[in-house]
């Protein structure tokens, strides 16, 4: 049963984000900008108030030229300004000067500067000032209702631009987010489309941020394509290859239910042990050989080959000692940039491919030395086994290609192959030749030594 995958609309997501973001800091700013605007008026009222009282106090005095007149001027005003602005001119022995229409005879600004004041329940912002000789007094005040006039249309503009540009702006954050997003969705169209039979990289272009992504995918995609294809590789082989072994043991199985004697049932039964052996060697081959990582990342560490041939030789010690093999070691510390297990099994099936063509005519020796030339660290191993053409030895890598097809010969013809495999997992050179004079194989396997 698939697991349950927890999913969003990123899409969704995104857009739900970046609009609250939007609309937040749009409010904030109408907000800002209402203030500011706000400020601004208030204070270019405030100098109007005080530019008109200069003007007003600078007339007054060249008019009057230090006279004190005989009674109180009032305005003479047409229209509705006189609502809007009032004024008083004192002289400062307490006489009223001169006045707006409809501004009673006492003074209505009783502090210096700016102020407020309230007349007929209005508000005003009021301003005094005196001339330089402190005998003129002008006082003027301006109904507040105007500043909160323009201060309305002001704020009501701003909506009405909101209102505008609010919803294109995230029409516009949609569509990006979409646009932007249309990557991922190719490359999970891209993904669906694939078949488990043929899968292959993806080459979208895609921005930096999932670039990563992608190339994990694509690691992963080839990675699950190299491993089905090592499937297919084992189940091919496994099916071709056992079939003859099997048939073999199928074969010899009749002969014993069929024999007349005891000899013949014994030739038989160690036949099919025979073929047994053959057929348990070569699943054993074919499970290693799948389990190699041609493309993996392997976990590589300094490993030293003496430690490697040492350990081999210690596990295989029964087998050797069956066999009558007469080593011969000359081992050198040479180390090499991989993993101990590998070269472990690439040791061992280089022994037991010297064990199995062991020549039955003459006493059996394996050489085995190690060490490190230049740049490079080596392994020789050197047989007196049954040999073979210079015409063979390109061919002994290949994978089930036997130098002798001999029943008795327990060989699955995947050793030198696994071998070679795990060479060239970690970009070594194998090199094959026939011993001199003495006949047998002699296999030469060099690694490049990594600078630290």
């Amino acid at each position: 049963m698939a697991n349950f995958i927890r999913s969003y609309s990123l899409t969704r997501r995104l857009s739900l984000i970046l609009l609250v973001i939007t609309a937040t800091v749009w409010v904030g700013s109408l907000g800002c900008i209402y203030w500011g605007m706000q400020r601004t008026a208030n204070n270019i009222f405030d100098k109007s108030l005080v530019e008109t009282a200069h003007a007003l106090l600078s007339t007054t005095s060249s008019s009057l030229e230090g006279r004190i007149p005989d009674h109180t001027v009032i305005e003479k005003a047409q229209g509705e300004h006189y609502n809007q602005i009032i004024f008083q001119i004192w002289h400062r022995n307490g006489k009223l000067i001169y006045r707006s229409v409809g501004v009673d005879t006492h003074p209505f600004v009783q502090q210096a500067n700016f102020g407020w004041i309230k007349i007929h329940n209005q508000t005003y912002r009021s301003y005094s000032v005196w001339d330089s000789t402190h005998t003129i007094q002008v006082q003027i005040a301006q109904v507040w209702t105007i500043r909160q006039d323009i201060q309305r249309d002001m704020l009501l503009f701003l909506i009405v631009v909101s209102a505008f540009f609010l919803p294109l702006l995230s029409w516009l954050i949609l569509q990006t987010v979409r646009s932007n997003l249309s990557t991922v969705f190719s490359i999970s169209q891209n993904l669906e489309k694939q078949s488990i039979e043929h899968l292959k990289p993806i080459n979208p272009v895609v921005p930096k941020e999932i670039e990563p992504l992608v190339k994990s995918l694509n690691t992963l995609l080839s990675e699950v394509a190299e491993s089905m294809q090592r499937e297919k590789r084992f189940t091919s082989n496994a099916a071709h290859e056992l079939r003859t072994p099997l048939a073999a043991i199928r074969l010899h199985a009749q002969v014993l239910q069929s024999a007349r004697s005891t000899e013949e049932a014994r030739e038989a039964a160690e036949d099919i042990i025979i073929g047994i052996d053959k057929a348990s060697r070569m699943i054993t081959q074919l499970l290693t050989l799948a389990r190699i990582e041609p493309n993996g990342q392997q976990i590589q560490g300094p490993v030293d080959l003496v430690n490697i041939i040492q350990s081999t030789l210690a596990m295989m010690d029964f087998q050797l000692r069956q066999a009558k093999i007469d080593l011969q070691l000359q081992l050198e510390s040479a180390l090499v940039m991989a993993q101990m297990d590998q070269l472990e099994i690439m040791l061992r099936n280089l022994l037991e491919n010297a064990i199995i063509y062991r020549s039955q005519e003459r006493p059996c020796f394996i050489k085995i030395s190690c060490g490190c030339v230049e740049n490079y660290s080596f392994v020789q191993i050197e047989d007196n086994g049954i040999g073979l053409d210079e015409a063979q030895i390109p061919l002994i890598f290949q994978r089930f290609y036997r130098v002798n097809q001999n029943s008795t010969v327990i060989g699955s013809g995947l050793g030198l192959s696994i071998v070679k495999q795990i060479v060239d997992l970690y970009h070594g050179k194998i090199e094959s030749r026939r011993a001199d004079a003495i006949g047998g194989l002699v296999i030469r396997i060099e690694f490049k030594i990594k600078n630290k």
